[in-house]
């Protein structure tokens, strides 16, 4: 087996069973790096197997383990980029698996389109019925772009600078903004990466461990909270405005012209109608869920966590700012 010089970097903390899936995993690629990058910041210290250390010794394969306390995401891959002694960096997490030919795929477009990068696209596997509602809700059915399963040059990081290190979650798509805000060369792959982290996940998981990466994620400049509150802010002017027009427009005359009866609770449900539709239909359809498995029931317990999740979102950035103001 051919092997490149490529970096592969791979954040770990005490997931031990998804590494070693990961690890055997990368025996049956057909192009192979030829180093390693284990950045582990687990509470018991991480033993690679002897089966696997004996595979890169037969590869040629430089295996590098840094030890770290409490490192987020962004930490550690900032640790694997200033490790690394190649110029093309490949990243992945422990609960992603890619297909045999992911380096290779990413490695061949990489070369021949002389771009500075080759984009991860992830599909988030679901088997159970939790799973892919709460799939639905959030990341979707169809593959998305994403940090893991990304290989860039590493001047990449001279242009658009490290992940941002003091946040639990979203600094990989702070990151990736700040590529397309610099309009950087970035091909699209031929393979996809398997995420397998919503495996045994439960609404209330979900929503906990969303609520912690936003109230975490809130200082991110590339998260613009604000756009979210288009909506509610649009929505309570609707409302207001619904509460006065009889009034202002029509002197609460029946005869008017510009009277409407009832306006309020039509503006009312007008905006619930279009939210419900929106988050329960719309946006599950247009992220690859089926007719098939929306109706007759699930689209109303996808709105329902939806909407959990948007006021999850909601109360995580108005801690933050109150934090700020107090502060």
């Amino acid at each position: 087996m051919d092997n490149n010089k490529i970096s592969l970097i791979i954040p770990h903390s005490d997931s031990e069973r998804e590494l070693s899936e990961l690890l055997s995993n990368i025996k049956l690629w057909t192009l192979y790096p030829n180093e390693i990058l284990l950045i582990d910041s687990s509470k018991s210290k991480l033993k690679i197997s002897e089966d696997f250390s004996k595979f890169c010794d037969d590869n040629n394969i430089t295996l590098k383990i840094t030890f770290g306390d409490d490192l987020f995401p962004g930490a550690a891959r900032n640790i694997g980029v200033f490790s690394t002694e190649n110029n093309i960096l490949a990243f992945l997490d422990v609960r992603t698996i890619p297909s045999n030919e992911w380096l290779k795929s990413g490695f061949e477009i990489l070369k021949k389109q002389e771009s500075e990068g080759v984009w991860g696209y992830t599909h988030y596997e679901a088997k159970t019925h939790t799973e892919k509602i709460i799939r639905a809700s959030s990341y979707g059915k169809k593959s998305i772009r994403t940090l893991p399963g990304s290989i860039f040059h590493k001047d990449v990081f001279l242009k658009c600078g490290l992940f941002i290190e003091s946040v639990r979650g979203g600094e990989d798509g702070d990151w990736m903004s700040r590529v397309n805000l610099h309009r950087l060369n970035i091909s699209k792959p031929k393979e996809r990466i398997i995420y397998r982290g919503l495996s045994n996940a439960s609404y209330f998981s979900i929503i906990k461990k969303w609520h912690r990466n936003y109230l975490s994620a809130s200082i991110l400049p590339s998260l613009r909270a604000h756009v979210d509150l288009y909506f509610y802010v649009i929505a309570a002017f609707i409302v207001i405005a619904a509460f006065n027009w009889n009034w202002i427009m029509a002197t609460w005359d029946p005869a008017s012209v510009f009277y409407i009866p009832n306006i309020t609770k039509i503006s009312i449900g007008s905006i619930l109608i279009t939210y419900f539709c929106y988050r329960g239909i719309f946006l599950p359809l247009k992220k690859g869920e089926s007719f098939k498995f929306l109706f007759p029931i699930n689209f109303f317990i996808i709105f329902c966590l939806s909407w959990i999740l948007d006021m999850n979102k909601l109360l995580a950035f108005s801690q933050y700012k109150i934090k700020e103001w107090i502060n």
